[in-house]
């Protein structure tokens, strides 16, 4: 969570309370908080709520001292922001929820202003407690009464993945193929393609579906936790360790996910792969080692050769957990289960406002396979959800009704279309957008060429930075172009 301190100085409670900037929070990483002057709490995001247990609960207009619990230094660190005024980063708390849940979390917390004055309070939260949110069904329990382990309730199955396209099914298939024995499994493709449905599919259909399954994201958690978070810890170890159980524990007899494993810091990369080779793990600040018996599923959202050509993974790491691989394909190659992801959607019990169901209008099927989808299968169940919850009474869902921010990523989408497939002949060019009127010419005396392209160039780079957003890096591939020149005819045309 390395912010720049300055940025929250500059944007005030309204500006991120914004439903654009709320959608945002809605599907970040970590758990985020707003709370208003008087310690109210405005937003409360998604994982937040999941970290607390807080899904079933209202919590917008409760003061956050009702919400949580003083730490055992007798204070809540966001009201300690809100009346310093200043952030508080980098800090590790244990707090009690009033549900009398007890976590661990890594946070930083930031004063917003307005009129110079200290109006709220925005925190990231990363839980750092091995808890029941990591694993999908209970099983045993630990020193603070919770209960851990996974098993296949709750839990991702091969019958519930939706796909006909031939590369998806290939993909499916090499994944039941991992669950034959305890052989590592690689699994890449971009994010929101599936992965973890996937990891949580093989868990299921394997012999260790009564284990555990124990997930970790190895880009939401930062170095300096993510060894202990793993291995474990000892009291003593560092100022404020305690002894802790590490990951792999939590996960022996059962499978653990090393989820966006190219973000892992190459030095933690080195000792996961002794702990791979030995099998058995050292808790950080302690001399002995303990068996494990865990099956390793990692993910990445890049091909693992393009992550080790970059130096994001390491390439006798990759040997060791890449014994069986998987790609999962991007939702826009697989233009055929559109129709079928869409249909599963709206039948999804959690979409179901009432018991009519919903219908599209012919046009919305097109434009759904035209879509490139950045967002994969996730961004599409999020467009259903979003599209389910304008829905009028006579349940057709229409253009009109698909989310703001779904119209708007599709137009830029269609329009940097059109601008790749722009004709390079100079006639068609001219004709589409002409710069002086050739049919006047013989009113003019010039007509310098120097100055037609020069016109006609900047009116070209203007039109894709538009389509792009400003994108320089877009609007160069556009262009077919390196961003250096693109820059340099930038300035040079004056247009920024």
């Amino acid at each position: 969570m390395d912010f720049n301190t300055e940025i929250f100085q500059n944007l005030n409670r309204e500006t991120l309370l914004h439903p654009s900037i709320t959608c945002l929070w809605d599907h970040f990483s970590m758990g985020m908080v707003i709370v208003d002057g008087n310690g109210i709490c405005n937003y409360m995001n998604p994982l937040q709520k999941l970290i607390d247990g807080f899904e079933h609960i209202s919590v917008i207009g409760e003061p956050i001292d009702r919400l949580y619990l003083a730490n055992e230094e007798d204070v809540i660190p966001t009201l300690q922001c809100l009346k310093s005024g200043k952030p508080l980063l980098k800090k590790t708390y244990w707090y009690k929820t009033r549900k009398n849940d007890l976590f661990e979390s890594y946070n930083d917390f930031f004063p917003l202003f307005k009129d110079g004055k200290v109006d709220g309070v925005i925190s990231f939260t990363v839980n750092t407690s091995t808890n029941q949110m990591l694993t999908d069904a209970p099983s045993k329990k630990t020193k603070r009464g919770k209960k851990h382990g996974g098993s296949k309730q709750a839990l991702f199955t091969f019958d519930k993945i939706i796909g006909q396209d031939r590369r998806f099914l290939d993909a499916i298939s090499h994944a039941k193929a991992a669950i034959k024995n305890d052989s590592a499994v690689m699994i890449w493709g971009e994010s929101g393609a599936g992965k973890e449905l996937f990891a949580q599919s093989i868990h299921s259909a394997s012999l260790r579906c009564n284990g555990p399954f124990i997930p970790i994201n190895c880009a939401a958690i930062p170095e300096s936790l993510l060894e202990g978070m793993l291995f474990g810890t000892t009291k003593g170890a560092f100022t404020d360790a305690i002894d802790k159980t590490g990951l792999f524990e939590e996960a022996n007899g059962g499978t653990i996910l090393l989820d966006e494993l190219n973000s892992m810091p190459m030095g933690l990369q080195a000792k996961l792969l002794r702990v791979i080779q030995e099998k058995r793990i050292r808790r950080v600040g302690c001399l002995n080692e303990k068996d494990v018996d865990v099956k390793i599923i990692s993910s990445l959202n890049e091909h693992p050769l393009k992550a080790i050509e970059r130096g994001a993974l390491r390439r006798d790491l990759y040997y060791r957990l890449a014994v069986v691989g998987v790609s999962i394909p991007p939702l826009r190659n697989r233009e055929d289960d559109i129709s079928l992801l869409v249909k599963s959607f709206l039948e999804d019990p959690c979409n179901a406002l009432d018991q009519q169901p919903a219908t599209f209008s012919n046009d919305i099927l097109d434009l759904f396979q035209k879509h490139d989808w950045p967002g994969n299968v996730r961004e599409l169940k999020h467009v259903i959800e979003g599209a389910l919850a304008l829905l009028d009474e006579d349940r057709i869902i229409t253009k009109r009704k698909l989310p703001a921010h779904f119209l708007e990523s599709y137009g830029r989408t269609e329009l940097a279309s059109e601008t790749q497939t722009m004709p390079t002949n100079s006639n068609s060019l001219v004709a589409d957008e002409e710069i002086f009127d050739f049919n006047d010419i013989g009113s003019r005396q010039r007509i310098p060429l120097k100055s037609c392209i020069k016109e006609y160039e900047e009116r070209c780079i203007r039109k894709v930075l538009r389509l792009t957003g400003g994108n320089v890096a877009k609007a160069s591939r556009i262009l077919e172009m390196s961003p250096s020149s693109l820059h340099y005819r930038i300035k040079t045309l004056g247009i920024l």
